[in-house]
């Protein structure tokens, strides 16, 4: 996971893919990986399309992306949104609400333990 992206850097790519810089020249004016950039322009993407309601023209024009790679896009979202939805809640521990036992009780246990573990091996040999 990288660093954040802040409006002020937001706003210098998109102008950067306005003005049809290459992945690679964007990312290095950002010290970002292209990996980096294509998930912002990726994740720009669907914004517009879940949040602002854009076109798909629109976001076209926006994020340089074609049809096709903002419909994987938004199809990707909705299988992650879907995934996070569907996920079952991680099981909580219940309290049992029955006393543990003193120290006494379970150092008693282990000597009885112990006991019956020498009388196996007494047996083995």
């Amino acid at each position: 996971m990288g660093k954040r992206w802040n409006e002020e850097e937001t706003i210098k790519l998109l102008k950067s893919i306005q003005m049809k810089k290459s992945i690679e020249e964007i990312a290095k004016e950002h010290d970002r990986t292209i990996g980096g950039i294509n998930s912002h322009i990726e994740k720009m993407a669907t914004d517009y399309h879940f949040n602002d309601k854009r076109s798909i023209e629109e976001i076209e024009k926006f994020t340089g992306l074609t049809k096709e790679e903002i419909e994987f896009a938004i199809k990707k979202r909705e299988y992650k949104d879907a995934a996070k939805k569907s996920a079952k809640p991680k099981v909580v521990e219940k309290i049992i609400e029955e006393e543990l036992p003193t120290m006494v009780e379970v150092v008693a246990l282990l000597k009885d333990i112990q006991s019956k573990l020498n009388i196996l091996l007494e047996k083995v040999k």
